[in-house]
């Protein structure tokens, strides 16, 4: 989710925009829609391989999607790290004359602070 905030591109300049993050209630749609497809994908492999009984009820793909958000959010905070860490290392190898790496990672670090404390990660 964090490319949606850009910065990346020299007309940016390292200027990253975090009000283009998607939203809580976007994010858990995106991931309820994986799990959903990923079940549909595992059943149609199963079915190539073993054929199964119809299952009278499907399991709650409520709750196996927010599991699988609080793995991205934590996957969010590590890539905040590793590529504010990234921009750090290229503005001392290539300098910040053709883009602002000292920006990037500034904002990069900013972000990562303000989910680990929306988030409550520890």
């Amino acid at each position: 989710f964090n490319e949606h905030a850009g910065g990346t591109s020299t007309e940016e300049n390292g200027e990253t925009d975090y009000s283009r993050f998607p939203s809580a209630e976007r994010q858990k749609g995106f991931c309820v829609e994986y799990v959903k497809t990923m079940r549909r994908l595992e059943s149609m492999k199963s079915d190539l391989t073993e054929p199964s009984e119809p299952s009278e009820e499907e399991d709650p793909v409520d709750a196996e999607a927010m599991e699988l958000l609080e793995d991205v959010q934590k996957f969010i905070l590590v890539n905040h790290l590793y590529w504010g860490l990234w921009a750090v290392n290229q503005a001392a190898e290539e300098g910040c004359e053709e883009f602002d790496y000292v920006n990037y990672a500034t904002n990069r670090f900013k972000e990562f602070h303000a989910k680990k404390a929306e988030w409550g990660e520890s």
